[in-house]
């Protein structure tokens, strides 16, 4: 605890972790509707403004921005049949090393908010949960699956939408 903080009081500076359905059970640069993470970050930012928002989303769109190459490289491999890691694409591995990065960013994140609506699973989300359920972390899922083992696996609590998350976060649910 810092001199400013009062005993019992949430600390200063929480980092969240926004894991979500991207690709989901689309094929290629098929994705699902983003959006939800601007709705989750304006909620947390209203409720903690000092808090550090990870958003995946951000950093995969500025990583590709970087790396052209990727996505042509990426839409080849629907027409290959067999993959062996070590001969893909340089930007391929590169691609697959920074989705290992984002794992370990949720699992060093105070709290990750999983955002699942209705009934699509996500692999990655999926991984960036338990990687941040295996460090002790609080992992929040936003969804209806209350009987997928994944979810109910490495979720500390799951809440059905984000009227639902926010009246957690005003509890103060993210502090314990």
């Amino acid at each position: 605890m810092t001199a400013l903080e009062a005993p019992g009081a949430p600390p200063l500076t929480r980092s969240y972790f926004l894991a979500g359905t991207m690709q989901g059970a689309r094929t290629g640069s098929d994705l699902v509707d983003q959006t939800y993470r601007e709705r989750l970050t304006e909620a947390l930012l209203a409720r903690r403004p000092g808090a550090v928002v990870n958003d995946p989303g951000v950093v995969m769109a500025e990583w590709l921005a970087a790396h052209p190459g990727a996505r042509p490289a990426h839409a080849a491999l629907a027409d290959r049949a067999v993959l062996h890691h070590d001969r893909l694409a340089p930007e391929l591995r590169q691609l697959t090393e920074l989705f290992h990065h984002l794992t370990e960013l949720a699992a060093a994140s105070d709290v990750c908010v999983a955002w699942l609506p209705g009934h699509e699973a996500s692999m990655g989300t999926a991984a960036e949960m338990l990687s941040a359920h295996r460090a002790g972390r609080t992992v929040v899922s936003i969804t209806d699956m209350r009987q997928n083992l994944a979810v109910l696996s490495c979720s500390t609590v799951i809440l059905p939408d984000l009227d639902a998350f926010t009246d957690w976060l005003d509890a103060g649910g993210d502090t314990s």
